[in-house]
């Protein structure tokens, strides 16, 4: 059976340029199986994108084909690469897209694509989802072999992005992080991770911690958005692990006024 491909860009739905790349893809390899993980990645935005794939590639099953396709350097030297990681294969622009998995040191292989062979002609300097990610995906679905896309690199060669940082003080009894951006919900994600938590306060996260954040403090992690009163700030853990902090049925940015790169503190309820 062939193996499942994702799809994940910034282009959006209103275009026609997600249609084209499954079309290619199918042109390619009529069985295919694509799933659209996302297209609503902020324009240009590969720090959003870098921790959707992170948190999102576990689950599907092993040997999946990722195409990650926020690519703001398109038509210049940057690479193409496929990465295998995990049992996961990952088809992206050498830009940082995986950042994470190469910070954690997850990243077993990594192959620069040059296999033009295999591109769609003429090649679009402007459209390389098209002309080189899908043609190539199709025949990685089926039983063409990672290596023979191009030449191995050494993995500590690829481009890591400058992450925000997260800072655990154990003297001082708190963690500080940062707003990575605002869903479409109004909920503030950050970098905060629930293992940079549990390392510092292992118990009773309801009522052992305070989150600060632009003046506001909010009193303990809850489990769901439900646990708080309607209108109520909170902070929780989201379905990818993170914290985020949102207004029950309302929201968060708006009522904090908050934006990308503001700092949120976690610190001990006994010193806040």
């Amino acid at each position: 059976m062939d193996r499942i491909i994702t799809l994940t860009t910034d282009f959006g739905l209103t275009d026609e340029y997600v249609g084209v790349m499954k079309g290619v893809i199918l042109s390619r390899r009529p069985s295919a199986r694509i799933v659209d993980l996302t297209h609503n990645i902020g324009r240009h935005d590969i720090l959003q994108a870098a921790y959707v794939i992170y948190s999102s590639y576990r689950y599907f099953p092993e040997s999946t084909i990722h195409i990650v396709v926020v690519d703001p350097g398109v038509g210049s030297d940057r690479r193409i690469v496929l990465v295998s990681a995990k049992n996961h294969l990952f088809l992206v622009p050498d830009n940082g897209l995986l950042s994470l998995f190469l910070i954690n040191k997850y990243v077993d292989a990594a192959y620069e694509v040059n296999c033009d062979h295999l591109f769609l002609k003429p090649l679009s300097n402007t459209f390389h989802g098209r002309d080189i990610f899908a043609p190539v995906a199709a025949q990685l679905a089926g039983d063409f072999p990672p290596e023979q896309v191009g030449n191995g690199i050494d993995p500590d060669k690829l481009v890591i992005l400058s992450m925000p940082e997260v800072r655990i003080d154990p003297a001082k009894g708190r963690i500080t992080g940062t707003v990575l951006r605002t869903d479409s919900f109004g909920n503030l994600m950050t970098n905060i991770h629930r293992d940079d938590v549990s390392q510092l306060f292992p118990n009773d996260l309801e009522h052992s911690v305070s989150i600060r954040i632009n003046e506001r403090t909010i009193k303990g992690i809850r489990t769901s958005y439900a646990a708080s009163s309607t209108g109520s700030l909170l902070a929780l853990f989201g379905s990818r692990d993170f914290m985020e902090i949102s207004v029950n049925r309302g929201n968060a940015a708006e009522a904090l006024k908050a934006m990308p790169d503001n700092k949120i503190v976690v610190i001990s309820e006994g010193k806040a």
